[in-house]
């Protein structure tokens, strides 16, 4: 219903000068959240914290420490003490990324959708699929493997939908 002496083409662009104003507002969110999420870093340590390992905001190690007592474990040990040093690091930094965007994602929440503004309307998040759990395991492990061997499943692109002559080439000056 509408307020008396307001028309509807007035409630209207006064809905939409609220959205340019969320909109605007949450730019300026982003922009600040961008300018912190470049200086995170994050520290993961293993074996006792005989090893440590640091990590920028996008996963790069950028430092790696052992301790004095380093040479009381095995290169085995060392190896597998970076790997668990440098996921405990990229948890961490999920951890912080997170807090960082919580605000973000609550300010957003209160833009209103595609669907509010025009009924019927899908909203664009509503058509993402969720993505999938990242393997956290080694290269040649059999999990590893065996999930490949199923995202690799090619289309014979030659044979799929539309019908190819089997005469081979026929342009004579090859």
């Amino acid at each position: 219903m509408s307020e008396p002496g307001v028309n509807d083409e007035e409630m209207s662009a006064a809905r939409l000068m609220d959205l340019v104003d969320s909109v605007q507002a949450g730019m300026k969110s982003i922009e600040n959240m961008q300018r912190q999420w470049v200086l995170l870093t994050a520290t993961g340590s293993a074996a006792n914290k005989r090893v440590t390992v640091s990590i920028n905001a996008e996963g790069t190690v950028i430092e790696t420490r052992f301790s004095d007592d380093i040479d009381d474990l095995s290169y085995a040990e060392i190896a597998k003490a970076v790997t668990e040093a440098a996921q405990n690091a990229a948890t961490e930094m999920q951890r912080k990324t997170a807090g960082l965007t919580a605000s973000l994602q609550e300010q957003s929440s209160r833009i209103p959708k595609l669907s509010e503004l025009a009924p019927g309307a899908l909203d664009v998040l509503d058509l993402v699929p969720a993505a999938p759990q990242v393997s956290l395991a080694p290269p040649d492990a059999p999990e590893r493997l065996a999930a490949e061997s199923e995202a690799m499943v090619f289309v014979d692109t030659e044979q799929s939908g539309r019908s190819v002559s089997q005469s081979g080439v026929t342009d004579s000056s090859w």
